[in-house]
């Protein structure tokens, strides 16, 4: 069986397990709001609603504390069937949890529904659970963040293992993956040398407004997500929605799944803003240039640049110069660290 199959097994037998003894079922309800994007006549939305692990968020925690608020994180425990009120501008959805305890919108409204924007990049959507099978009727009140571009000049799409976050996805048996996911925090974990100063130009663009939108895209699960965002904030990275997947272990290399899921979000992101051009970021270790290209190929002229950072891998070096040679109409470049492509980014005017 392959290793992500059996964790899920494993995970699934162990919910069974909790929830047949009823563990943490006294815990408080609480809802993971994740960054959601639209236009001002669409919204795409995900959120789950959990139980409250009590998982501590705190700079100076050791490597015990790591492990057990990471255990605390891959142990989440669902809610399902609760049934969620979301409203945005004017308008108000209700949703029922699936048995993963997730809740999605995906909206389009008639133009002249469109909520009245207040902001050139962000709004926002109020979250309400209104009941759970197990308290009854609640009333816990939560926002989430909407990335709305209105007055952007390209948008970027960027990963996250080892583009941003240093994660060692080319170790061997991905050991030094397994140890960065599971024994350390947020502010130990470390971000590449000159990524914030790029990211913060792109995002500020050569008008130095600041509403060129990010948005990142990764095959993490979404028990991460609250280390990734706590991750980019730390880091002085531009906040945007993380578009992470169900449960799986970061050392699943299994193709396939790796090129569905971050292959789907850059097409929707890249079909929510039709007008939009994009700057596209990742690394050599895994596929990201496989995506990026054929996202390219079925976006003609909007793919201003493809930055590739090299993880100094020899074989993966060949593989993607072996990609990139013969390609006239995209453009792509194959970079040895953040200034390089920062140069060449300033050279084509689209950063000061």
């Amino acid at each position: 069986m392959p290793l992500t199959e059996l964790a899920k097994e494993v995970h699934r037998e162990w919910d069974n397990l909790v929830d047949r003894l009823r563990w943490g079922q006294d815990k408080p309800v609480d809802v993971a709001n994740y960054i959601g994007f639209g236009r001002p006549d669409y919204l795409y939305l995900t959120g789950r609603v959990l139980r409250d692990k009590g998982v501590s968020r705190n700079e100076r925690d050791q490597l015990w504390h790591n492990l057990v608020n990471n255990f605390k994180r891959f142990n989440s425990r669902e809610i399902d069937d609760a049934e969620v009120e979301i409203t945005w501008g004017e308008h108000t959805f209700q949703r029922t949890t699936d048995s993963e305890g997730y809740f999605q919108i995906e909206h389009q409204c008639d133009p002249d529904e469109a909520p009245m924007l207040d902001d050139a990049l962000w709004q926002e959507a109020t979250i309400r659970v209104i009941s759970t099978p197990l308290n009854g009727p609640v009333n816990h009140l939560s926002h989430s963040d909407v990335v709305v571009p209105v007055e952007a000049e390209f948008g970027v799409i960027s990963d996250i293992d080892d583009t941003i976050l240093k994660t060692d996805v080319t170790s061997r048996l991905k050991l030094k993956t397994l140890m960065h996911t599971f024994l350390k925090n947020a502010s130990n974990r470390r971000a590449f040398e000159g990524v914030s100063d790029f990211y913060q130009a792109l995002q500020l663009g050569p008008d130095g407004k600041g509403y060129n939108p990010f948005f990142y895209v990764s095959n993490s699960p979404w028990n991460l997500y609250d280390l990734l965002l706590d991750f980019i904030h730390l880091n002085h990275l531009p906040r945007g929605p993380i578009l992470l997947r169900d449960f799986g272990l970061p050392a699943d290399d299994m193709i396939q799944s790796y090129k569905t899921h971050k292959a789907d979000m850059v097409d929707k992101i890249l079909s929510t803003y039709p007008d939009m051009p994009f700057i596209l970021l990742g690394d050599s270790g895994e596929h990201d240039t496989d995506i990026y290209l054929e996202a390219a190929r079925n976006n003609p002229d909007r793919i201003l640049c493809i930055y590739i950072r090299d993880v100094k891998h020899e074989e993966r070096a060949q593989r993607i110069e072996g990609l990139i040679e013969d390609i006239s109409l995209i453009n792509v470049k194959l970079v040895g660290s953040y200034e390089e492509a920062a140069a060449h980014a300033r050279e084509k005017g689209w950063i000061i």
